[in-house]
């Protein structure tokens, strides 16, 4: 059974006709479900928990990036307390471009074309990655003014240049190192740091000769000042430790997913 769960900002009027058209193809592909509708004062968590306890076999969230990364959180930390859900999979309806900018990554379209997505029910299961307690699917970013790097508490790293620090599952940053292939499936996490000058810095968990390597099993990142911002809508305060989930998300993408 299909449950849609509408995240509470598509109830606004501006969004009612897009709604019809996602709902007219969902129909038209023979994939009706459960539409649940939230508010400000119900919870995405409290929901996808109800229904999958209640039976629900696909969980398809409709809204942006925020959404689908809350998605995400709540099902990993459900299922890693409930394996008899490892293999629901997750959808994703992505309303308009705007704060979507992981949909590309997935190879999902936009709106009800996105519909046709769920019909080919192509499922990917993707590593995340764990800051704290909070689950990212893409990657974590913070800028590199007064912020250290320990890595597996045996060395660490300060940047004083102003760039930014990437912490990365799934790439969804343009201009990285060539040759390199980021794989969202390969169960490691790589760090990736760019300055102002454009010198750039990619450690990861394999070997290259052309790049810089560190081998690490977490990091702690520290900063008094700025938080770590996850999938590019969600904070978190420092210190953080950042390692590879031991919780998988099994994804439904589109063909031309970028990975």
């Amino acid at each position: 059974m299909y449950i849609y769960i509408y995240d509470n900002f598509v109830n606004q009027k501006k969004y009612e006709s897009i709604l019809a058209k996602i709902e007219t193809r969902i129909t038209d592909l023979g994939l009706n479900g459960k539409i649940t509708r939230l508010s400000v004062m119900s919870s995405l968590a409290d929901t996808i928990k109800s229904e999958l306890k209640k039976g629900a076999k696909t969980i398809v969230v409709v809204g942006d990036d925020r959404t689908l990364n809350k998605a995400i959180s709540v099902l990993a930390d459900f299922i890693s307390d409930n394996s008899c859900f490892k293999k629901i999979p997750l959808g994703f309806i992505p309303i308009n471009k705007k704060n979507n900018t992981i949909a590309e990554y997935l190879g999902l379209s936009y709106n009800e074309s996105a519909c046709d997505m769920l019909s080919t029910r192509r499922i990917k299961t993707l590593d995340l990655g764990l800051v704290n307690d909070n689950y990212f699917l893409t990657q974590a970013n913070i800028r590199t003014k007064n912020t250290i790097i320990e890595i597996d508490s045996t060395y660490s790293i300060e940047i004083s240049e102003p760039g930014e620090i990437s912490i990365i599952n799934l790439p969804i940053i343009p201009n990285l190192p060539k040759n390199f292939n980021i794989n969202a499936q390969d169960g490691a996490l790589d760090l990736f740091i760019k300055t102002k000058s454009s010198k750039n810095i990619f450690f990861n968990k394999k070997n290259s000769s052309e790049q810089s390597v560190f081998s690490f099993k977490k990091l702690n990142i520290l900063n008094k000042y700025s938080p770590l911002v996850l999938d590019n809508t969600f904070e978190v305060k420092c210190p953080a430790i950042i390692k590879a989930s031991d919780e998988k998300i099994n994804l439904i993408v589109g063909k031309k997913r970028l990975f």
